[in-house]
């Protein structure tokens, strides 16, 4: 399925009336913990008791915890049954394409946020170490 990233994105911005993924997240209910997880764990999202969690490492930048915010953003908005776990750059039961598609989702949403995309492709792609 093609998403038309730019667009929801747009729509959630407008919505929540901020690009600020932690914003967005707080408007769409979902509560965010930054905790200490293995240096090879950037973050992840959970459902618990019917609330979404996202959990993103206390250890990383600004910008980063906002680029993990919007990946699971990405991955609780376009497809909320899908679940994984990733680390070390391998995901398991992981589909490619469900990857892909939440690093999409978040580099247009950074984009909105004033963070140039080039850095948040190149931390999802590389930074899961």
């Amino acid at each position: 399925m093609a998403y038309n990233y730019k667009l929801r994105v747009k729509h959630l911005v407008e919505k929540a009336s901020s690009s600020n993924p932690a914003v967005i997240a707080e408007m769409l209910s979902i509560n965010i913990r930054y905790v200490d997880t293995p240096n090879n764990i950037n973050g992840f999202w959970k459902r618990i008791l019917r609330r979404k969690f996202i959990f993103v490492n206390e250890r990383l930048d600004e910008w980063q915890r906002m680029t993990v915010i919007s990946h699971e953003l990405g991955h609780i908005l376009l497809h909320p049954h899908y679940h994984h776990f990733c680390s070390e750059g391998r995901s398991y039961f992981a589909s490619s394409r469900h990857e892909n598609e939440a690093d999409n989702f978040a580099m247009c949403l950074m984009d909105a946020y004033g963070i140039d995309p080039i850095y948040s492709y190149a931390f999802l792609q590389n930074g899961w170490r």
